[in-house]
C-alpha cells in the first residue's frame, strides 16, 4: 500500500469526505522525456561521418569527414536556432575516414580527435574558445596498426580521455587537467574486432563500443572508464549489452554517438548484409531515472536516416541534437506536465495481478485538448494518477498509478465535446515491446530475478532493487524468449517458475512474494465504511501439483482443495536438476491456484493508498466477520463528476 499523510488517512474515512482526483499529462516515453526530433538543416553536403558536442556557451560543434576526399571539417554555429546557418564550415586536412572523429566539449574547451591519413597515427586538436577555432595537431602515439576507431571525452578543468582501438583492443590515454598525455593502456575487456567508439564525460568517463565477440556475434556494449565518481578510479566496468545480434544473421552494429539528454542515450547504425540488405540508424535511452552507472538501456529504436554513418549525438542544458554532414535535428528535453484534473468528467482505474487500465473522459467544448494543440495527448503519452481528498491541510492526492495512453477518441455530440482516452499501465508498456531476436538464458547462468531485469529494461522498466523471494534469486533456469514474443507473454512465463508476483509502481515494478502471514495493510468495518460486501468459498483448479524435472521429482497436496472436487496439475520442466527447486515449483503450482480463486467484493468510498496485493482485514457481523483477512486481487476506482456525482472503490478479494 503507497504511504498516506495522516490528514489524507482521516479524510478518507471520513463520513463525507470531498473526493480529488488528479490527473497529469507527461510527454514522456515510459518515464524517459521524449525527444521530439524537428529537422533544422538539409544541406547538400556529402554523406560521411559526423559528430557533434555542446560546450557550456550553448553553441553547437560539429566536426565531418567528406569521404571522398579525406577531408576534416568543423562548424560552430553560436546561437543554434531554426533559422541558423549550418552550412559553414572550415577545412582541417586529411584524416583516416574509416576510425570515424571524437569530438568533445566542456566550459570554453574543446577537444578533436581522429587518425591521420596513414590510419595509424593517433591525434588530437584543442580549441579554448569554446570551438570557435582549434590549435594545431599533436600526435598522441602512433599504433603498430590501423585505427579502427576513435573518439574523446573532455572534463570542464580540461581533464580529457582519447579512446581508440587496434583489431579487438580499445586503448585509452588520458591527462589530468592540462597535464601532460600519460601513455596508451589498453582495456580489461576482450573483443575480436572494434567497429565503432563514442565517449563523453558525466561523473566518468562513459564510452559506447560497437563489434564482434570470438563467436562472431555482432555487440554494441556500454562500458565506464572510472575517475573515482561512480566507477573506481582508473578501473573499467560493465560492460552492458545494448544490442547483439547472433553470428550467421550478417547484421552488424556501429557505434556513432553517446550524449546525456536527461538520461543517457546513444546512437548506433545497425546493418544487415543480406537479401534486402540496409543501414539504418538508430538511437537507444536508459530507462527512467537512470544514469549511466546504472548500464540500463532499453531497446534501441529506428530513426529516419538510412546511412552506414548513422547520426552524431549531443547534448547541452536541456537541449538534444542529432547530426550528419546534411542535417541537424534538434529536441527539447524539458517536460512541463499539464494538469488535466479540473477537466475530467469521467475516469475509471482499474488494475489487476496482469493487467491495468485507464478509461478518462475530459470535457473538450473549447477545442483545448486539440491534437495539434496537445501534442502529448496521444498514443503514448504519459498519464499521472492521484486520486485523494479534500483535507484539513488542503488538497491531498496519493501517489497514484501511472498509464500510457493507447488510444484517443475526440467526439462532439447533442452540443457534447468531449475527449475519450484509453491507456494502460506497464503491463500494457510489455506487452507493446516485442523481441526483435531469440534471447536466451542458458541453465545455472543467471537468476530469474535477473533475467526479469533485463526483460524489464529493454521495454523502458527498471526492476526494483527491493528483493523478491528467495527463490527469484538462487533459481537459475534455462529461459528462451522467441523473436516476435511480446514482453508481457514472456514475463508470465518466467514469474510461472517462482512464488513471485509483479506489482507495477509506475516504471518501477517490484517483485514480491504474496505470504499468508503477509501483514494486514488496511482495515475496513470500522473506521473506514463498507457499502457493500460480499464473501464467497471458491475452489482452486488443482489440488495436487506433480513436477517432473531432470532426474528429480516433487509434489505438492492441498487437501481441502482436493476434497472439493480440485484436479491435479502437471509441470515437465528439464531445467530444474535440484530437488530444491523442484520442491518450490510444486508448491508454487497450488499457491497460484489458490490466489486465482475469487473470494468476494467490497465496495466502500475509495482508499487511495491501496495496491494490488494489499492485505486487508473485514469486519461485519452480519457475515459473521471479526477481522477476516483476505488480498486485493484487482482495485477499480471510478469517478464522475456531474448530475450524478461518483468516487467509489471496488476490490475484488482474494485468499491471503
Amino acid at each position: 500500500m503507497r504511504a498516506l499523510t495522516s490528514t489524507l488517512l482521516a479524510a478518507q474515512q471520513a463520513a463525507s469526505g470531498a473526493p480529488v482526483l488528479g490527473v497529469g499529462l507527461h510527454d514522456r516515453d515510459v518515464g524517459v522525456a521524449r525527444l521530439r526530433w524537428a529537422r533544422w538543416y538539409t544541406g547538400a553536403e556529402a554523406a560521411g561521418p559526423c559528430v557533434a558536442a555542446v560546450p557550456d556557451d550553448g553553441s553547437l560543434l560539429r566536426a565531418r569527414i567528406d569521404v571522398g576526399a579525406a577531408t576534416m571539417y568543423h562548424s560552430r554555429v553560436a546561437t543554434p536556432g531554426q533559422g541558423s546557418t549550418y552550412s559553414s564550415w572550415t577545412s582541417l586536412g586529411t584524416v583516416a575516414t574509416a576510425p570515424r572523429l571524437g569530438l568533445a566539449a566542456a566550459g570554453t574547451r574543446a577537444l578533436l580527435a581522429y587518425v591521420n591519413g596513414a590510419g595509424t597515427g593517433v591525434l588530437v586538436r584543442e580549441s579554448t574558445n569554446s570551438g570557435a577555432s582549434f590549435g594545431g595537431s599533436t600526435t598522441l602515439v602512433t599504433a603498430g596498426a590501423a585505427v579502427t576507431a576513435i573518439a574523446c571525452a573532455l572534463r570542464s578543468d580540461g581533464s580529457a580521455a582519447v579512446f581508440y582501438a587496434v583489431a579487438g583492443v580499445v586503448y585509452r590515454i588520458t591527462r589530468s587537467g592540462l597535464g601532460a598525455w600519460g601513455a596508451a593502456t589498453a582495456w580489461s575487456f576482450s573483443l575480436v574486432s572494434v567497429s565503432g567508439l563514442a565517449a563523453v564525460f558525466d561523473a566518468d568517463y562513459q564510452v559506447l563500443v560497437s563489434g564482434a565477440e570470438s563467436g562472431g556475434d555482432a555487440v554494441l556494449w556500454a562500458t565506464t572508464f572510472g575517475v573515482g565518481a561512480g566507477a573506481p578510479l582508473n578501473t573499467w566496468t560493465g560492460p552492458a549489452e545494448i544490442a547483439r545480434a547472433g553470428s550467421g544473421t550478417q547484421v552488424t552494429y556501429l557505434a556513432t554517438g553517446l550524449a546525456t539528454a536527461e538520461v543517457p542515450r546513444a546512437a548506433l547504425v545497425e546493418s544487415y548484409a543480406g537479401g534486402g540488405a540496409y543501414q539504418r540508424a538508430q538511437l537507444a535511452s536508459g530507462t527512467d531515472l537512470t544514469d549511466f552507472a546504472d548500464f540500463s538501456w532499453r531497446e534501441p529504436q529506428p530513426f529516419e536516416v538510412a546511412s552506414s554513418h548513422g547520426v552524431g549525438i549531443a547534448g547541452g542544458g536541456s537541449d538534444a541534437w542529432l547530426v550528419t554532414p546534411a542535417g541537424v535535428w534538434h529536441a527539447s528535453s524539458a517536460v512541463t506536465p499539464l494538469d488535466l484534473s479540473a477537466d475530467v468528467l469521467e475516469a475509471e482505474v482499474v488494475q489487476s495481478w496482469e493487467r491495468g487500465r485507464l478509461r478518462l473522459v475530459l470535457r473538450n467544448e473549447d477545442g483545448r485538448y486539440a491534437a495539434a494543440t496537445v501534442p502529448a495527448l496521444a498514443p503514448g503519452g504519459e498519464l499521472r494518477v492521484g486520486p485523494g481528498y479534500v483535507t484539513s491541510s488542503g488538497v491531498e492526492t496519493s501517489d497514484g498509478p501511472r498509464f500510457w495512453i493507447s488510444s484517443v477518441e475526440r467526439r462532439r455530440a447533442r452540443g457534447l465535446a468531449t475527449v475519450e482516452v484509453e491507456a494502460v499501465d506497464a503491463w500494457g508498456v510489455l506487452a507493446s515491446w516485442v523481441a526483435p531476436r531469440q534471447l536466451v538464458w542458458a541453465a545455472g547462468t543467471t537468476s530469474v530475478y535477473d533475467i526479469l531485469t533485463g526483460l524489464l529494461q529493454r521495454a523502458g522498466l527498471r526492476l526494483s532493487l527491493t528483493p523478491g523471494s528467495n527463490e527469484s534469486t538462487v533459481h537459475k533456469p534455462g529461459f528462451t524468449v522467441r523473436a516476435g514474443e511480446d514482453g508481457a507473454a514472456a514475463v508470465r512465463r518466467l514469474l510461472a517458475l517462482v512464488p513471485d508476483v509483479l506489482r507495477m509502481r509506475g516504471t518501477l515494478p517490484l517483485l514480491f512474494e504474496p505470504l499468508a502471514s503477509d501483514a494486514t495493510d488496511y482495515a475496513y468495518g470500522a473506521a473506514h465504511a463498507i457499502e457493500a460486501l460480499s464473501v464467497a468459498e471458491g475452489r482452486p483448479a488443482a489440488g495436487w501439483a506433480r513436477v517432473f524435472g531432470e532426474g528429480v521429482f516433487a509434489e505438492a497436496l492441498d487437501v481441502a482443495a482436493l476434497r472439493s472436487g480440485a484436479s491435479a496439475a502437471l509441470v515437465v520442466d528439464a531445467s530444474l536438476t535440484a530437488q530444491a527447486r523442484a520442491d518450490v515449483r510444486a508448491s508454487t503450482v497450488l499457491r497460484r491456484e489458490a490466489l486465482a480463486v475469487p473470494r468476494g467484493e467490497l465496495v466502500s468510498p475509495p482508499n487511495v493508498g491501496h495496491e494490488v496485493g494489499d492485505v486487508v482485514e473485514l469486519t461485519d457481523a452480519t457475515l459473521g466477520l471479526n477481522a477476516a483477512k483476505y488480498r486485493v486481487g484487482s482495485w477499480r476506482l471510478r469517478f464522475a463528476r456531474g448530475g450524478r456525482p461518483v468516487y467509489e472503490q471496488t476490490l475484488q478479494l482474494v485468499t491471503v
